[in-house]
């Protein structure tokens, strides 16, 4: 699974870093209303955008369920850690995202050790949090996060 969503996440980067349509999106990011003024349908790349973003998370959906079965509260657990993700990452930088998500769980990881876990229970989920405010304290925009993407 791990290869697997190495893989598509270097697919989307790939897709919105080097070709025609990753370009006019990411300048639509940056300034709507020039992108418009040139003649480009900036909202149906948007849409297209966020088709192929239900999508990916529709695919990591089916790649869960064999791992839990579904249930009503299927991924919740994972809500509010991808919102630190995301935030710690840096706004709008998906090699930030990536970033983080590796740095947090591995010591996620590290804080889950048997040893460390029968001595200070929960301080897995602990440790992200701490992490997330020591580098959002050092670093107010994330760790790859660009000034002026919140701005607008």
């Amino acid at each position: 699974y791990f290869c697997f969503a190495m893989l598509l996440i270097g697919l989307v980067f790939a897709f919105l870093q080097f070709t025609t349509f990753g370009m006019v999106v990411r300048a639509g990011m940056a300034d709507r209303e020039t992108v418009g003024m040139l003649g480009i349908n900036i909202d149906r790349r948007f849409t297209i955008m966020f088709g192929i973003a239900a999508a990916v998370a529709g695919l990591a959906g089916v790649m869960y369920t064999p791992i839990n079965p579904p249930n009503y509260h299927m991924g919740m657990d994972f809500l509010v850690i991808s919102f630190v993700v995301v935030v710690v990452g840096g706004m709008g930088s998906l090699p930030g995202a990536v970033l983080a998500g590796l740095l947090l769980g591995i010591l996620e990881s590290f804080a889950s050790v048997r040893e460390v876990i029968e001595f200070l229970p929960g301080i897995n989920q602990v440790v992200i949090y701490l992490a997330a405010i020591v580098i959002l304290l050092t670093r107010p925009r994330g760790l790859m996060g660009r000034k002026g993407v919140m701005e607008d």
